[in-house]
């Protein structure tokens, strides 16, 4: 499955394409940590399917604190 990496920029969602263009799950966290990093707000990985994961669980798992889920329901410790 492929993921998107999208963050907030002057109150408009943007989706950052980053190279490549698709990202596989690891390189999208990679990506989403950079970001967060950046101070980049409301930064959120995305699947085809309509699940998500943002703020704190995203945050721990640039963190090492948790481990991402393929399925992105939610970040396990």
């Amino acid at each position: 499955m492929m993921y998107t990496v999208t963050f907030d920029t002057s109150h408009a969602a943007a989706i950052d394409l980053g190279d490549p263009k698709d990202f596989d799950l690891q390189r999208a966290l990679a990506h989403a940590c950079q970001l967060l990093v950046e101070g980049k707000p409301n930064v959120a990985i995305r699947d085809g399917n309509g699940c998500s994961i943002s703020g704190d669980d995203l945050i721990a798992c640039c963190n090492g604190d948790k481990t991402i889920s393929l399925d992105l329901f939610r970040a396990r410790s």
